[in-house]
Protein backbone atom coordinates (compact mmCIF):
# COMPACT_ATOMS: atom_id res chain seq x y z
CA UNK A 1 0.00 0.00 0.00
CA UNK A 2 1.04 3.54 -0.71
CA UNK A 3 2.84 4.87 2.65
CA UNK A 4 0.67 7.91 3.01
CA UNK A 5 -2.69 6.03 2.97
CA UNK A 6 -0.58 3.32 5.47
CA UNK A 7 0.50 6.19 7.81
CA UNK A 8 -3.17 7.83 7.40
CA UNK A 9 -4.81 4.77 8.02
CA UNK A 10 -2.57 4.66 11.37
CA UNK A 11 -3.98 7.98 12.63
CA UNK A 12 -7.47 8.20 11.69
CA UNK A 13 -10.20 5.99 10.00
CA UNK A 14 -10.67 6.06 6.31
CA UNK A 15 -13.61 3.98 5.69
CA UNK A 16 -17.43 5.88 5.81
CA UNK A 17 -15.48 9.28 5.66
CA UNK A 18 -15.54 11.96 3.46
CA UNK A 19 -12.42 13.00 2.39
CA UNK A 20 -10.71 15.83 0.56
CA UNK A 21 -6.98 15.09 -1.37
CA UNK A 22 -5.95 18.54 -2.38
CA UNK A 23 -3.20 18.51 -5.36
CA UNK A 24 -4.80 15.33 -6.45
CA UNK A 25 -2.74 15.15 -9.48
CA UNK A 26 -3.34 12.01 -11.52
CA UNK A 27 -5.88 10.20 -9.07
CA UNK A 28 -4.07 7.25 -8.18
CA UNK A 29 -3.87 8.57 -3.68
CA UNK A 30 -7.66 9.31 -4.27
CA UNK A 31 -8.53 6.15 -5.87
CA UNK A 32 -6.61 4.65 -3.27
CA UNK A 33 -8.15 6.35 -0.31
CA UNK A 34 -12.01 5.30 -2.42
CA UNK A 35 -10.58 1.94 -2.17
CA UNK A 36 -10.19 1.98 1.78
CA UNK A 37 -14.03 3.02 1.54
CA UNK A 38 -13.93 6.63 1.54
CA UNK A 39 -16.21 8.89 -0.18
CA UNK A 40 -13.21 11.14 -1.83
CA UNK A 41 -13.30 14.27 -3.55
CA UNK A 42 -9.92 14.99 -5.36
CA UNK A 43 -8.99 18.53 -6.44
CA UNK A 44 -6.69 19.55 -8.93
CA UNK A 45 -5.26 22.88 -10.85
CA UNK A 46 -4.57 21.03 -13.81
CA UNK A 47 -7.64 20.97 -16.37
CA UNK A 48 -6.27 18.56 -18.61
CA UNK A 49 -5.32 16.05 -15.41
CA UNK A 50 -9.08 16.17 -13.94
CA UNK A 51 -10.41 15.59 -17.49
CA UNK A 52 -8.59 12.62 -17.96
CA UNK A 53 -9.24 11.46 -14.32
CA UNK A 54 -13.06 11.79 -14.57
CA UNK A 55 -13.05 9.09 -17.39
CA UNK A 56 -12.24 6.50 -14.99
CA UNK A 57 -13.53 7.43 -11.42
CA UNK A 58 -15.58 4.78 -8.95
CA UNK A 59 -18.38 5.71 -7.88
CA UNK A 60 -17.22 7.13 -4.65
CA UNK A 61 -14.24 9.59 -5.74
CA UNK A 62 -15.11 12.59 -7.93
CA UNK A 63 -12.32 14.95 -9.61
CA UNK A 64 -12.64 18.62 -9.41
CA UNK A 65 -10.83 21.56 -10.68
CA UNK A 66 -9.57 23.98 -8.39
CA UNK A 67 -7.05 25.48 -5.95
CA UNK A 68 -6.35 25.35 -2.21
CA UNK A 69 -7.04 28.79 -1.87
CA UNK A 70 -10.60 28.11 -3.20
CA UNK A 71 -11.72 25.03 -3.12
CA UNK A 72 -14.99 23.89 -4.80
CA UNK A 73 -16.34 22.11 -1.71
CA UNK A 74 -18.74 23.20 0.26
CA UNK A 75 -18.57 24.30 4.23
CA UNK A 76 -18.34 21.88 7.12
CA UNK A 77 -18.91 18.62 4.83
CA UNK A 78 -15.39 16.73 4.94
CA UNK A 79 -13.76 14.33 7.98
CA UNK A 80 -10.29 14.76 6.34
CA UNK A 81 -8.58 17.21 4.28
CA UNK A 82 -5.48 16.17 3.26
CA UNK A 83 -2.66 17.49 0.82
CA UNK A 84 -0.09 14.89 -0.20
CA UNK A 85 3.15 16.40 -1.83
CA UNK A 86 0.90 19.20 -2.48
CA UNK A 87 1.31 21.65 0.39
CA UNK A 88 4.25 23.06 -0.58
CA UNK A 89 3.10 23.66 -3.99
CA UNK A 90 0.55 26.21 -2.72
CA UNK A 91 2.29 29.85 -3.30
CA UNK A 92 3.59 30.88 0.11
CA UNK A 93 1.29 34.21 -0.09
CA UNK A 94 -1.76 32.04 -0.39
CA UNK A 95 -0.55 29.52 2.57
CA UNK A 96 -3.10 30.91 4.83
CA UNK A 97 -6.23 31.17 2.35
CA UNK A 98 -5.67 27.57 2.40
CA UNK A 99 -5.45 26.99 5.58
CA UNK A 100 -8.87 28.96 5.28
CA UNK A 101 -10.61 26.75 3.22
CA UNK A 102 -9.57 23.64 5.03
CA UNK A 103 -11.22 24.94 8.45
CA UNK A 104 -13.41 26.18 5.74
CA UNK A 105 -14.74 22.53 4.58
CA UNK A 106 -13.99 20.62 7.29
CA UNK A 107 -16.59 19.46 9.63
CA UNK A 108 -16.27 20.47 13.40
CA UNK A 109 -13.50 18.04 15.13
CA UNK A 110 -12.32 17.05 11.63
CA UNK A 111 -8.54 16.19 10.57
CA UNK A 112 -6.23 18.01 8.30
CA UNK A 113 -3.19 15.81 7.28
CA UNK A 114 -0.47 17.58 5.60
CA UNK A 115 2.47 15.17 3.98
CA UNK A 116 5.59 17.04 2.31
CA UNK A 117 8.82 16.04 1.37
CA UNK A 118 12.23 17.14 3.12
CA UNK A 119 14.46 19.05 1.07
CA UNK A 120 17.38 16.24 1.22
CA UNK A 121 17.18 12.74 0.01
CA UNK A 122 18.28 11.37 -3.57
CA UNK A 123 15.19 11.97 -5.49
CA UNK A 124 15.71 16.09 -3.60
CA UNK A 125 19.21 15.44 -4.83
CA UNK A 126 18.12 14.84 -9.17
CA UNK A 127 15.07 17.11 -8.72
CA UNK A 128 17.59 20.14 -8.39
CA UNK A 129 18.55 20.32 -11.54
CA UNK A 130 15.08 21.42 -12.96
CA UNK A 131 13.62 22.62 -10.08
CA UNK A 132 15.16 23.48 -6.26
CA UNK A 133 12.24 23.34 -3.92
CA UNK A 134 14.54 23.53 -0.71
CA UNK A 135 13.15 27.40 -0.13
CA UNK A 136 9.24 26.37 -0.53
CA UNK A 137 9.80 22.99 1.45
CA UNK A 138 11.39 24.79 4.32
CA UNK A 139 8.69 27.30 4.49
CA UNK A 140 5.68 25.03 4.37
CA UNK A 141 7.21 22.47 7.11
CA UNK A 142 7.96 25.66 9.20
CA UNK A 143 4.25 26.36 8.79
CA UNK A 144 2.97 23.08 9.57
CA UNK A 145 5.49 23.47 12.77
CA UNK A 146 3.70 26.93 13.75
CA UNK A 147 0.24 25.82 12.80
CA UNK A 148 -1.54 24.93 16.24
CA UNK A 149 -0.42 28.50 17.24
CA UNK A 150 -2.17 30.45 14.57
CA UNK A 151 -4.96 28.48 14.59
CA UNK A 152 -7.87 25.80 16.44
CA UNK A 153 -5.67 22.95 14.87
CA UNK A 154 -4.48 20.62 17.61
CA UNK A 155 -1.07 18.31 16.59
CA UNK A 156 -2.10 14.68 16.93
CA UNK A 157 0.77 13.13 14.70
CA UNK A 158 4.10 14.35 13.31
CA UNK A 159 5.89 11.23 11.83
CA UNK A 160 8.78 11.44 9.27
CA UNK A 161 9.12 8.76 6.70
CA UNK A 162 10.65 7.54 3.33
CA UNK A 163 8.78 7.65 0.08
CA UNK A 164 10.58 4.79 -2.50
CA UNK A 165 10.50 6.08 -5.78
CA UNK A 166 11.64 4.07 -8.86
CA UNK A 167 11.76 4.57 -12.58
CA UNK A 168 12.24 2.15 -15.57
CA UNK A 169 15.38 4.54 -16.74
CA UNK A 170 16.42 8.11 -17.01
CA UNK A 171 13.61 8.89 -19.69
CA UNK A 172 10.72 7.67 -17.08
CA UNK A 173 11.92 10.05 -14.75
CA UNK A 174 12.13 12.79 -17.17
CA UNK A 175 8.87 11.89 -17.68
CA UNK A 176 7.73 11.89 -13.77
CA UNK A 177 8.87 15.36 -13.26
CA UNK A 178 7.62 17.33 -16.01
CA UNK A 179 4.53 15.87 -15.26
CA UNK A 180 4.65 16.95 -12.05
CA UNK A 181 5.14 20.52 -13.65
CA UNK A 182 5.68 21.50 -17.41
CA UNK A 183 7.19 24.13 -16.64
CA UNK A 184 10.38 21.95 -16.29
CA UNK A 185 10.44 20.66 -19.35
CA UNK A 186 11.82 23.91 -21.04
CA UNK A 187 14.67 23.69 -18.64
CA UNK A 188 15.56 20.54 -18.80
CA UNK A 189 17.59 20.88 -22.53
CA UNK A 190 20.30 22.76 -21.03
CA UNK A 191 21.07 20.26 -17.89
CA UNK A 192 19.85 16.76 -19.53
CA UNK A 193 23.59 15.73 -19.18
CA UNK A 194 24.47 16.68 -15.48
CA UNK A 195 20.95 15.46 -14.77
CA UNK A 196 21.59 12.47 -16.15
CA UNK A 197 24.75 11.83 -14.50
CA UNK A 198 23.27 12.11 -10.97
CA UNK A 199 20.29 9.86 -12.06
CA UNK A 200 22.74 7.32 -12.53
CA UNK A 201 25.50 8.05 -9.68
CA UNK A 202 22.75 8.21 -6.90
CA UNK A 203 20.03 5.58 -7.77
CA UNK A 204 20.45 2.26 -6.16
CA UNK A 205 19.79 -0.44 -9.26
CA UNK A 206 17.11 -3.55 -8.26
CA UNK A 207 15.63 -5.67 -10.92
CA UNK A 208 16.28 -3.68 -13.93
CA UNK A 209 15.04 -0.59 -11.46
CA UNK A 210 16.50 2.56 -10.61
CA UNK A 211 15.60 3.28 -7.08
CA UNK A 212 15.79 6.75 -4.83
CA UNK A 213 13.99 7.73 -1.34
CA UNK A 214 12.54 10.77 -1.25
CA UNK A 215 11.90 11.68 2.89
CA UNK A 216 9.22 13.66 3.93
CA UNK A 217 7.19 14.78 7.22
CA UNK A 218 3.60 13.92 8.23
CA UNK A 219 1.73 16.17 10.30
CA UNK A 220 -2.26 15.32 11.46
CA UNK A 221 -4.19 17.64 12.92
CA UNK A 222 -7.66 17.97 14.67
CA UNK A 223 -10.11 20.98 14.50
CA UNK A 224 -11.10 22.20 17.87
Amino acid sequence: MNPHLLHLKSVCELSGKNIADIGAGNGVVAMELGEQGAWVTGVEIDEARVRAVQKRLPSNVSMKLGRAENLPIEDDTQDVVCFFFSFHHVPIDLHDLAIFEAVRVLKPGGWLHVVDPLANGTMSEVLKFVEDETHVRTVSHARMSSLTDETKFKLVNSTEYNVERSFRDFDDFVQHVVAADKARAAILPRVRPEMRAAFLELSTRDNDRYRFLQPCRAYHFELA
